[in-house]
């Protein structure tokens, strides 16, 4: 199987903080063309550098389960045995959509607590 790429997912450029660039998480970055990508990825701070989301590090997770097409992205976590899912707070239906929690139980599988973010709001789930 190829590598996967990001293609139209630019949904990390919105959820993710950039301290580099003082970019709050759940905000866009001014960097990024939606739907197409950065358009400073050559010069792009380290911590974008750094940054993959689950679905692109992972070949097993469905492509249903990409970023932009379910509003939230899996990563990892400080947190010893946890991963934290963030959920695009501008889509509050998917904080409860079938694949958001069919992704919460698959993380659940691996992880002993899943971190939900969703701008402001937060939850801890646990197996």
């Amino acid at each position: 199987m190829a590598d996967r790429n990001c293609g139209e997912c630019t949904l990390c450029c919105k959820l993710m903080g950039v301290p580099e660039l003082k970019k709050p998480s759940a905000k866009w970055c001014v960097s990024c063309d939606q739907g197409k990508g950065c358009t400073v990825y050559e010069e792009r701070p380290q911590s974008c550098r750094n940054f993959q989301c689950f679905w692109l590090m992972d070949e097993n997770f469905p492509d249903e389960f990409r970023p932009d097409r379910i509003n939230a992205l899996a990563a990892f976590n400080d947190v010893k045995d946890s991963c934290v899912l963030h959920v695009d707070p501008a889509k509050p239906r998917a904080m409860s959509s079938p694949k958001v929690n069919a992704l919460i139980d698959a993380l659940l599988k691996s992880y002993a607590k899943v971190f939900v973010l969703s701008g402001k709001e937060s939850a801890l789930i646990q197996r």
